[in-house]
């Protein structure tokens, strides 16, 4: 026998669905039987304080310079604190940002923010009891510590952070200033969170006025790391290889995003053989690729299936193409089951391309049939003819998107006509979006898209970017363009911007 559910759960299923905040605010203005289920849907997320605090003793505005902040002119009541703890409970995904309208720094004529109260509830609680997502983030601004010294509003916005902790998080992001992380008890996370699945760890720019996250700060993220033990995804802007080895060993680790430094130190002692078992998605960012390549001698990623490298300004460009080249054979012999690459390179390298680029790059994939995705970035031209091409891009049939990006090339030199075109279409049928250069300005007036015989027709794209293409002013171009397409499904044509 089903169980039957009622109208209010029936709501409350149909509300999930509802992404837009204020259509909910509309349904919980129809009538008695939509309120509280879109008013609960409502509360689920906040991303600010003040539906709170507007709900206790008067807040007061304080303008500043850069604009304004809420402050408690006296510390939360009984009755107040009632209400935080009442309507705390119903948020489940909170959202918190400390920018540089907050005081940076303490005194008597400073206006208290509502952090500060807030830091010291009677009872631990009364803040956000049934969180399930916490983004915490304090603009490095705010970072005015010297000597190792934090002022009061510091201690008081790390005391708060500390308590939205709890045992029911399972997606945890924070963001803070060089100086917070010392003082934070890092080590408790695991305690405090021990269900943790999702995890993500400093900012882009994790250096605050010159110094870095210290080693010792580092190494305790990584102990805590490796305590939680239902870690899915992982998003860290701090990397050493205590920390890799320690996400190495998380069993359930399916996605890994990390930014790498220039510089990782000595490789240390491969790991065992039973590490990354479940990794399937590897996202890196770096300035060199020294470090990736580093990482990939240390251990294979033999279940991995796709990668994303940004490298879009390295640092290490004395011979770019046969850096690409030899991350293209490491990668391919590591990670079998490949089926996404994506790569962004472009270094300031001025020497005249190689004739058939990137084709050296992508050779070491010939065999991996099983390619959905491909796209290369890089700030070097395609020298690719059109046979070379097509005996490249019938080694995937079952591709859906192939992009070959051009980086800061105002007129690159252009190799590949329409006939290359025509075989991406013929050879790859599932193919639904694709960026390429090629030339069209010489089209026969009368010209059919035929591949060995056979009229071309891919019904499956729905996005060509041609870039700076070379085209003739002649309306042909545009109607045997149409014809490798197919009649009666929506396309999209994008150049270059002017």
């Amino acid at each position: 026998m089903h169980l039957c559910l009622y109208l209010d759960e029936i709501l409350r299923e149909i509300f999930r669905c509802i992404e837009s905040r204020s259509t909910l605010c509309v349904l919980a203005r129809t009538c008695r039987a939509f309120r509280k289920p879109a008013t609960d849907q409502i509360w689920e997320t906040l991303t600010a304080m003040e539906p709170i605090l507007k709900h206790l003793s008067p807040p007061r505005l304080v303008e500043k310079g850069t604009g304004s902040y809420l402050a408690l002119l006296r510390p939360p009541s009984v009755d107040d604190w009632n209400i935080i703890q009442r309507l705390s409970s119903r948020v489940h995904r909170l959202h918190i940002t400390l920018n540089t309208n907050v005081p940076l720094h303490d005194g008597v004529d400073v206006a208290v923010p509502w952090f500060c109260f807030l830091a010291s509830p009677p009872d631990s609680s009364f803040l956000f009891p049934n969180l399930r997502a916490l983004s915490f983030d304090v603009d490095h601004n705010l970072d005015m510590s010297c000597r190792n010294i934090l002022t009061g509003t510091s201690q008081a916005i790390i005391r708060f952070f500390q308590l939205l902790l709890g045992p029911h998080l399972s997606a945890l992001r924070f963001e803070m200033p060089t100086s917070f992380y010392p003082h934070l008890d890092i080590s408790s996370i695991p305690l405090l969170c021990p269900n943790i699945h999702t995890l993500s760890l400093g900012r882009k720019n994790h250096h605050c006025k010159g110094g870095p996250i210290v080693d010792e700060v580092v190494y305790r993220f990584s102990e805590a790391v490796s305590q939680l033990r239902h870690l899915e995804t992982v998003r860290s802007y701090v990397a050493s290889w205590d920390l890799l080895s320690s996400l190495a060993e998380a069993k359930g680790l399916r996605k890994l995003w990390v930014h790498l430094p220039n510089t990782l130190g000595p490789r240390p002692t491969r790991p065992r053989s039973n590490i990354f078992t479940q990794l399937r998605t590897l996202d890196i960012s770096t300035g060199s690729l020294a470090p990736c390549m580093e990482l990939l001698r240390w251990t294979p990623f033999k279940e991995v299936t796709g990668i994303y490298i940004d490298c879009a300004v390295p640092t290490d460009d004395r011979n770019s193409l046969q850096t690409l080249v030899d991350m293209s054979y490491l990668i391919s012999s590591q990670c079998q089951n490949l089926d996404f690459l994506w790569i962004v390179f472009s270094p300031y390298d001025h020497r005249e391309t190689p004739t058939g680029w990137p084709r050296p790059m992508l050779e070491p994939y010939q065999a991996f049939h099983q390619l959905r995705v491909i796209a290369l970035q890089t700030s070097h031209s395609l020298t690719l003819a059109d046979n070379e091409f097509e005996g490249m891009v019938k080694a995937w049939p079952h591709l859906e998107v192939f992009h070959l990006f051009h980086d800061g090339i105002m007129s690159p030199p252009v190799h590949l006509t329409l006939l290359g075109v025509t075989a991406l279409l013929y050879h790859c049928p599932k193919l639904k979006h694709f960026t390429l250069m090629f030339d069209a300005r010489r089209v026969p007036e009368h010209f059919t898209p035929l591949f060995r015989g056979t009229i071309v027709q891919n019904t499956s794209v729905r996005y060509m970017g041609v870039y700076a293409s070379p085209v003739s002013p002649s309306v042909s171009n545009r109607e045997l363009v149409m014809s490798l397409n197919g009649f009666g499904c929506a396309f999209v044509i994008k150049g270059s911007p002017p």
